[in-house]
């Protein structure tokens, strides 16, 4: 059971109550806030929530709605300093299963209380009027090795392209927050961003997020990270916004994420990806750049099969191994992108922000399509490409990276 409850002692009685009550064992988690509840429920292992309708960071039913959202099929009893009858019944009409007053916790009482609001949650989901609740959506994150690689650029074509090859739900967020640059690049302007959903996060709802985001054209969904954040007080929490990420899986099929550099913030969210591409460019710099992003985010923790490489403005010219470019740098490379920037310079003249390249379409589709399942699996590795240009640099960086 997880107890959110702000008040030590209160939260203490309500463990002895429970440990004094006879053969029922309750595990009992605790959290100080709604927020670390949140974050508590997100770890998994959950059957039960036991809520204090007051607390630091919501008040009223504001606390049930969040839980309720975020965990919708947890039997959910609020714990009330006050005897309210009409805040009883409007609890239940949220979804509450059982209403708990303080100071009449009685041990055999509560537990049957929180056992039978175990029992009506499991009825009720197993009822055929009951609606399944759909799959998440997969989220893809973007990292760029350095600045300047391209890699908000095949975010919102990848966005693109998944959004045309599956015809499902797509969402584009930009979470780069010393740029800016997708609200430019897809020429969205609305008055909102990720850091009014931060902001709001206890209170978000389907109908508040969609006054957030801006549909563009192809159907895509974008939520802008509105500008550099310049003061750290500005800066979203990143609990905050894995909270945000959790809650939208619901609302998509595919969220394409452009985290900008790699940096606390950013690693600290793209914990919630389900993959992660560092995207990269072939020069020296480039390439140590990479080497040392790879590291730091093992080093994390960070799992490697999440994790894969995409190297971006590929020269043609045959010759060095691409798996030995993968032993050296120690992941996949999932795509391979070849250098477009004339076509993009063209288009960009022509007044297509985002550019335009059949050449750049046709890998970036092929891409696409393997992480949709389309084509060839996710996981497989692009046809083995060579690059004689790189010995000298593969030389380099391995030298200068031990």
């Amino acid at each position: 059971m997880l107890l959110i409850e702000d008040n030590p002692g209160d939260a203490e009685l309500v463990k002895e109550t429970l440990a004094e009550a006879g053969d029922a064992v309750f595990q009992v988690h605790c959290a100080g806030t709604l927020l670390h509840g949140l974050d508590r429920l997100a770890a998994g292992n959950i059957d039960l929530v036991l809520l204090d309708l007051s607390l630091p960071d919501s008040s009223g039913l504001d606390g049930l709605t969040a839980i309720r959202t975020h965990a919708p099929n947890l039997p959910v009893v609020l714990l009330t300093g006050l005897d309210n009858q009409s805040v009883a019944l409007r609890a239940m009409q949220s979804g509450a299963q059982e209403y708990v007053v303080k100071g009449t916790l009685l041990g055999p009482a509560l537990v049957r209380t929180l056992q039978h609001a175990m029992v009506r949650q499991q009825s009720q989901a197993e009822s055929p009027l009951s609606t399944s609740r759909r799959e998440p959506a997969r989220i893809l994150g973007l990292l760029g090795a350095k600045g300047g690689v391209g890699s908000t650029r095949i975010a919102c074509h990848l966005a693109a392209e998944l959004k045309r090859q599956s015809g499902e739900r797509v969402l584009v967020m930009d979470l780069d927050l010393a740029g800016g640059a997708i609200a430019f690049l897809t020429q969205t302007v609305v008055p909102y961003g990720i850091r009014d959903a931060s902001d709001n996060i206890v209170r978000l709802d389907e109908c508040r997020w969609r006054k957030l985001v801006s549909q563009v054209s192809g159907g895509l969904d974008v939520i802008p990270s509105k500008g550099p954040v310049l003061r750290e007080e500005d800066q979203p929490k990143a609990e905050h916004i894995r909270f945000v990420l959790r809650f939208v899986s619901s609302l998509y099929d595919w969220i394409v994420v452009d985290f900008g550099r790699l940096n606390p913030f950013s690693a600290s969210v793209a914990k919630e990806v389900s993959r992660l591409y560092l995207v990269s460019t072939l020069d020296l710099l480039g390439l140590n750049e990479a080497k040392a992003n790879v590291k730091a985010l093992f080093e994390l923790g960070f799992d490697k099969d999440r994790l894969a490489l995409v190297l971006n403005r590929a020269p043609a010219r045959p010759g060095f191994s691409q798996r030995e470019l993968e032993k050296l740098l120690g992941v996949s490379v999932a795509a391979i992108l070849p250098d477009c920037g004339q076509d993009f310079e063209e288009s960009m003249e022509n007044g297509k922000r985002l550019g335009e390249s059949r050449k750049f379409q046709k890998h970036l589709a092929q891409f696409a399509a393997g992480i949709a399942g389309a084509g060839k699996p996710a996981d497989t590795p692009a046809p083995k490409r060579k690059f004689p240009f790189l010995s000298g640099v593969l030389r380099s960086a391995t030298t200068s990276a031990e």
